[in-house]
């Protein structure tokens, strides 16, 4: 005799066949829902403190894509955290002077930065800075050219837009615009372009004052004790900076891979990426890292005096170019010089004038001689487009004068530093990935110059 089933059994039957498919659903996607919801609550935590945003706004405009609108945000005290119907929870915490941390290992606590008693980074002054080195002023006239250019740059792209732009020549400010709710005075995430200031770090600390050591440095091999037993002894200090390690490495941001595994899910974020197994032989096949930078982060910290945190060194050394420059560290405490970089759109603008007079700022020689040119010397395997954790111009830029190189950044930041113009042209704000018109901006603010 067949068996039958009430209306109310199949419905069980059914919810529960439904129950086990979301279940595993949400197993296979946790993974991900768990970086998501670290990259939430670390960017609304730094957009809330540094910037003092309200969380619903940071997460109406900010976090408008992939899963990131799924996840609620609550503030308590000087933590953010980010939840998806309480479950896959992650926090961040603020720290003024430091910036905010994601929390990668809840078993771990987030290690001292010693400068952190210094309050967090001053803004400069309604006026801009008047500091010898800075050479910022309000523009007295903008040209209706400029005017023009400049609007061209704040229409909207998909994903938000430009939240500022600042045009420099000849160290002097020319024109800056902001979007609503966005001034001088905010501070804006740089993302990969703190990869460049990384580098700068790099010939600071490592090269002699007057550069004579420059070959020899960036030909050092056998940089980590752990890599002189297989092939990453051969790795040269030129090679991580040329982004030529030939170390494993995958830089996708929309899935799970090594870079967003390092940046929500690892506490030592430089451990992790210098424990990456070699894939190809050094200095031959270009792979674009964020592990690589912060490996070199890592290197300039061990260059420092005992006691002596690279937090708080850098902060010390960029402050008279950039003030309100600064780079949040992951919980071991070593700055996330890959990504997190944080400063007014002026600053990153004298940051760009910075290199364009060679590392002198002030009447202060700061850099070595020669290390902004060797920083352009083109990686191989880059087709051109690549040299020392900054970019060259490349096709999709045709107007830009081939001395130029630029700072680059995730949702299309930009400074470009144009040397036969003596240009700086700053460009933050939000929005897809590769969606921006640079060209079009560039080539107006050229011709709206000359």
């Amino acid at each position: 005799m067949q068996a039958s089933f009430s209306p109310l059994r199949r419905w069980l039957a059914l919810l529960f066949i439904v129950g086990l498919l979301l279940f595993a659903a949400f197993l296979w996607l946790r993974p991900l829902l768990n970086i998501g919801s670290g990259y939430a609550a670390k960017h609304a935590c730094s957009c809330h403190f540094l910037q003092g945003r309200e969380l619903e706004e940071i997460s109406t405009h900010d976090l408008n894509f992939s899963v990131l609108g799924w996840f609620s945000l609550a503030v308590e005290g000087q933590t953010v955290r980010a939840s998806l119907l309480s479950l896959v929870a992650r926090e961040a915490h603020y720290r003024p002077g430091v910036g905010c941390t994601l929390v990668n290992d809840p078993n771990q606590a987030l290690a001292p930065i010693l400068g952190a008693d210094a309050g967090a980074p001053p803004r400069p002054p309604e006026g801009g800075s008047k500091d010898e080195g800075a050479m910022l002023v309000n523009p007295t006239e903008t040209t209706p050219a400029l005017t023009a250019a400049l609007d061209f740059g704040m229409e909207p792209v998909p994903g938000g837009g430009a939240r500022g732009i600042v045009v420099l020549q000849d160290g002097k400010l020319l024109a800056e615009t902001y979007a609503p709710g966005f001034d001088r005075t905010t501070p804006l995430l740089g993302w990969s372009m703190t990869k460049t200031l990384t580098a700068l770090l790099v010939g600071h600390v490592l090269l002699a004052p007057d550069g004579s050591n420059l070959e020899e440095v960036v030909n050092r091999k056998r940089l980590y004790p752990a890599w002189n037993t297989d092939a990453r002894a051969n790795i040269r200090l030129a090679d991580l900076l040329h982004m030529n390690s030939g170390l494993a490495w995958n830089e996708g941001y929309g899935s799970l891979t090594d870079a967003t595994i390092m940046l929500h899910e690892q506490p030592a974020m430089a451990a992790y990426a210098s424990g990456m197994p070699a894939e190809f032989a050094p200095g031959e096949t270009w792979r674009y890292s964020s592990g690589t930078t912060n490996i070199l982060a890592d290197l300039v910290q061990r260059q420092l005096p005992p006691g002596t945190d690279l937090a708080t060194y850098l902060r010390a050394y960029f402050r008279p170019v950039a003030p309100s420059l600064l780079v949040e560290p992951d919980q071991s405490g070593l700055p996330v010089g890959s990504s997190y970089g944080w400063a007014t759109a002026q600053d990153w603008a004298r940051l760009g004038q910075f290199m364009l007079q060679d590392g002198v700022w002030g009447g202060d020689t700061l850099l070595p001689p020669g290390w902004i040119d060797w920083l352009q010397q083109p990686a191989a395997g880059s087709e051109g487009t690549y040299g020392g954790q900054l970019w060259l111009p490349g096709p999709d830029m045709p107007s830009l004068p081939p001395d130029a190189f630029m700072m680059r950044g995730f949702q299309d930041q930009r400074v470009f530093i144009i040397p036969s113009r003596r240009l700086v042209i700053a460009r933050l704000g939000h929005g897809e990935d590769k969606v921006t018109d640079f060209d079009g901006l560039v080539s107006r603010i050229l011709a709206a110059v000359e």
